[in-house]
């Protein structure tokens, strides 16, 4: 079964059309979570990160703000997966061949990878070897913002 294939069959479920025949309000509904799940969670990595870099919050300790956001991070990755099936459900043989889904879904894999992996190990030490916090955070902040950045995209970007 080709994702071409896949994808039909997702937008032509019973789910889907119901979906896709629902008011107006429940698409405006699903976009404003999905941005509300991406501001949770940049914003809480973003506060991370900066502290990682020395730059912010330096009344903090690393772990301790890494604590502090752990649940903005939880709740804005559920806000953006639910919201993000919903968005996508009803029009996904549209989304299969725009190459934008595909680069922000690449760099959303990865990004959760490196954050809970690297990122988590780093940001939970006391003190982190300075390349090493400079190196997770550049890496955690091009990942997410590039996820957002590719979201953005696939409105712009055509088959």
């Amino acid at each position: 079964m080709t994702t071409e294939t896949l994808f039909q069959s997702i937008q032509n479920s019973s789910i889907a059309v119901a979906l896709g025949q629902a008011h107006l309000i429940f698409g405006i509904f699903a976009q404003l979570f999905h941005i509300a799940g991406l501001v949770l969670v940049l914003t809480s990595i973003l506060l991370v990160n900066l502290r990682l870099l020395g730059v912010g919050l330096t009344h903090f300790s690393t772990p301790q703000l890494a604590n502090y956001t752990k649940p903005f991070v939880v709740t804005g990755l559920a806000f953006l997966v639910l919201s993000g099936i919903f968005m996508l459900v009803p029009s996904a043989a549209l989304y299969e061949p725009n190459p934008a889904f595909w680069f922000k879904m690449k760099l959303f894999v990865v990004a959760l990878i490196i954050q809970y992996s690297l990122y988590r190990k780093v940001a939970a030490t006391e003190n982190p070897r300075p390349w090493l916090a400079i190196l997770t955070a550049s890496i955690s902040l091009l990942l997410w913002f590039g996820v957002g950045l590719a979201g953005r995209a696939i409105g712009f970007v055509a088959a």
